[in-house]
């Protein structure tokens, strides 16, 4: 099979906002508690972090943190976590009934994302908390003003304001299982004042609200948050998982290879329905999209129970795959998409494995890792000749996808030019061309193997890491064979 891309760096689409890279990690046990926060390991710092799950993340780089949770934090007391650690109790976690530790609060949070260059992402308590609470939580982190909560935080010994920038309301409300389950209408009346109440605090954070998960209604539930608090938030979120089990062997392949492409399309309508209300609304600026969850989940809540713990991968070649290929759609849809959290950084379903004795990085740790090291700033204009196949999106529709999903970007700082092309055919090699106009020099790094199903073990770690070849250059033009269930960025030194 061939196929020809030719990635156009004059003709750009749009800025990227560095926050796609961005990461979620819960409160909950063996993520935040146990997991990165673990005083009694013989690796902890005297903050109660693991240096080695430390190093790991920052390897990979993450631009902002979501935390405390996800649906552990639709109770969480956030004066639980602050003060003196020896003095914080033990609770239990009301959505999975288990209880979970309270060292890693506020502070250590913040922290935390400093130290790996993030920028934190607090996620309010809906389901039992209150406005009256929200609102404590964001004076004492973020006010200067001589009252009750911001003197608190400095006699926490924390004299400066931590300065969070990015709050969210609430937790997956449309869910039946979530504590605080409601309609879209009654939500978006709490977001409504929520956000009005907050921006008044603090008129310099920027506000998420919830936009939906299930396809089925999700453009009905962010319609009606639009309409009702469209004009005091930044961002609608979303939460997309494609259920992948990697039990079941090798049913789901193409559905879950071509997830770029699929999940585009519903961007895409996600999208219209905001420039919809915003247009309706004369809304003075148009809230973007943000997906503050969003992964191949591999383990569902009724398996993680009190004594739950992975101890070895959870995740294979394939979800590398489709992890590029969602970040190449939201690379295309820049205009629309600006913030994501991949699902969670370690454990529960995460970009690492990390127990007593080690911390495995998973097969899409590295596909995150490339796409954050390896992609440019802004988004630019590609045409990609390749053979389609047709795939199933889970709506009964289905969608002509070519079998390379190609996303394009160029940093001119950098003088570069950067090409990711995911190839989705699971048997055959495609031999692309690729043309960038210019390029003196470049050089592949990949993702393959010979298993699509393969997984990174603790007993061979490196099944799948990248590898970097030269590239030859003639003219602007590179030759690649790409191979079948493989992941390639093609980095071109364009010149300043």
């Amino acid at each position: 099979m061939k196929a020809t891309i030719v990635a156009n760096p004059s003709r750009p689409i749009g800025k990227i906002d560095p926050l796609i890279y961005g990461q979620f990690m819960s409160r909950r046990r063996w993520v935040a508690d146990e997991g990165l926060y673990d005083p009694s390991h013989p690796r902890a710092r005297p903050d109660g972090l693991r240096q080695d799950v430390v190093d790991a993340v920052a390897e990979a780089a993450p631009t902002v943190v979501r935390w405390p949770g996800g649906c552990t934090a639709t109770s969480y007391e956030w004066t639980d976590g602050v003060g003196p650690a020896e003095q914080r109790p033990r609770v239990v976690d009301a959505h999975f009934g288990y209880a979970v530790g309270n060292g890693f609060g506020t502070a250590e949070f913040v922290a935390y994302c400093r130290a790996i260059g993030a920028e934190p992402q607090i996620n309010l308590t809906t389901g039992t908390g209150t406005l009256r609470e929200a609102l404590a939580w964001l004076e004492y982190a973020n006010l200067d003003t001589g009252t009750k909560w911001a003197e608190l935080r400095k006699a926490h010994g924390h004299a400066a304001p931590f300065g969070v920038k990015y709050w969210q309301i609430g937790n997956e409300e449309w869910g039946r299982w979530e504590i605080g389950h409601t309609t879209a209408e009654d939500y978006a009346a709490r977001a409504r004042e929520w956000a009005r109440a907050l921006k008044k605090l603090d008129p310099g954070i920027k506000v998420l609200v919830l936009g939906g998960g299930h396809a089925e209604d999700m453009l009905d539930w962010t319609s009606a948050v639009m309409a009702e608090a469209g004009e005091h938030i930044d961002y609608v979120t979303q939460h997309r998982y494609w259920n992948f089990n990697a039990k079941t062997g090798e049913d789901n392949y193409d559905r879950i290879v071509q997830t770029g492409a699929i999940e585009e399309s519903l961007m895409q309508s996600v999208a219209a329905v905001i420039d919809l209300v915003a247009y309706r609304r004369k809304l003075a600026h148009k809230p973007r999209i943000a997906y503050t969850e969003w992964n191949c989940r591999d383990v569902s809540h009724a398996e993680m129970t009190p004594g739950w713990r992975p101890t070895t991968s959870q995740y294979r070649l394939v979800d590398a795959l489709a992890c590029a290929g969602f970040i190449n759609a939201m690379q295309r849809q820049c205009n629309t998409v600006a913030l994501a959290n991949f699902a969670q950084t370690l454990n529960v379903v995460g970009m690492l494995v990390v127990t007593p004795d080690m911390v495995l990085k998973e097969t899409v740790f590295h596909a995150l890792k490339m796409q954050r090291h390896l992609s440019g700033d802004v988004a630019i204009d590609v045409w990609n000749d390749c053979e389609a196949t047709s795939v199933d999106n889970g709506r009964g529709q289905r969608l002509s996808v070519p079998y390379l999903d190609v996303s394009a970007t160029r940093s001119d700082a950098a003088g570069r030019v950067y090409v990711s092309i995911v190839n989705t055919h699971r048997t055959e090699t495609i031999d692309t061309t690729v043309a960038v106009g210019k390029g003196h020099s470049a050089r592949t790094h990949s993702l393959q193997h010979a298993d699509p199903f393969v997984r990174n073990t603790p007993e061979a770690p490196e099944n799948v890491v990248p590898v970097t070849s030269e590239v030859a250059m003639q003219n602007g033009v590179a030759r690649l064979a790409l191979p079948p269930h493989s992941y390639t960025i093609l980095e071109v030194v364009s010149g300043h």
